[in-house]
């Protein structure tokens, strides 16, 4: 659950609707200067599944010590490799190019998205649970090549284009755009093999942001999300903040991504 305070109260957008919004990019990418890797279906593919083992977490979500919503970034560790070892398993299951992609996803948010944010941490400041974590992801992705074979260029440029997908999403949904910051895409491959170019992010208006190189087929890309607007208040407890997320109407963030 990605949870923004806003005005109007708390926006809360899933991180099943989140990936949606990814999916939609993933659909509208490509163009003369950022072109789309072969095989192009399991990229899209991950993009609509990275998160996808937050669903049967979203169904029934939890409150922080204050009763307000756990933000996706405040989960405890030990419940947040596990969703996340439930959606890789699915995803491999669906299409094991795909779930590739997603294991790096996971391993990556332990690991500075493998280094596109930075230095990688320090592996014995680790949780056990991590540490076990990551070690399965390494022997997954280690079965999943031995099989697969994918192009080591291509795999990289993916997994950095799922990373582009998943940082614009949250740049738009979460805090960085409503509060009228700039954003940053490290990285981004306009070709296998490409060490990637950064894409800068510029709101324009309440819903609109400009993106410099500009990455899509169209001159402006409509990216909705799906959301629910609950008061900001205390929780007595799952089942309280359960009925509140289900009395509040759905709403569309209705964004849209254009040239600069």
């Amino acid at each position: 659950m990605i949870v923004s305070p806003r005005p109007e109260g708390l926006v809360l957008v899933r991180q099943v609707d989140h990936q949606a919004q990814c999916a939609e990019m993933a659909s509208q990418w490509g163009n003369e200067v950022f072109a789309r890797p072969a095989p192009w279906g399991p990229i899209a593919a991950a993009a609509a599944w990275h998160d996808e083992g937050w669903r049967s977490w979203e169904a029934a979500p939890g409150v922080d010590s204050s009763g307000r919503p756990i933000d996706f970034v405040d989960i405890d560790r030990e419940t947040h490799v596990g969703l996340y070892d439930d959606g890789i398993a699915t995803c491999v299951r669906r299409d094991p190019l795909a779930g590739l992609l997603v294991s790096l996803h996971g391993r990556g948010l332990y690991e500075r998205r493998l280094g596109i944010d930075g230095p990688r941490p320090d592996p014995g400041a680790r949780p056990p649970g991590v540490v076990a974590f990551l070690a399965a992801q390494g022997r997954l992705q280690g079965d999943l090549r031995e099989r697969l074979r994918p192009d080591p260029d291509w795999e990289w440029a993916a997994y950095r284009l799922l990373q582009a997908f998943d940082l614009l999403s949250l740049y738009l949904v979460w805090r960085a755009h409503p509060a009228g910051r700039e954003g940053a895409l490290a990285r981004v491959p306009r070709w296998p093999g490409d060490e990637g170019v950064t894409i800068t992010l510029r709101r324009t208006g309440p819903w609109r942001a400009s993106a410099d190189p500009y990455p899509f087929a169209p001159d402006e890309v409509s990216l909705a999300v799906a959301a629910r607007v609950i008061p900001d208040r205390r929780h007595t407890g799952p089942d309280d903040l359960s009925a509140a997320i289900a009395a509040a109407p759905p709403v569309t963030l209705a964004y849209v991504v254009h040239r600069p």
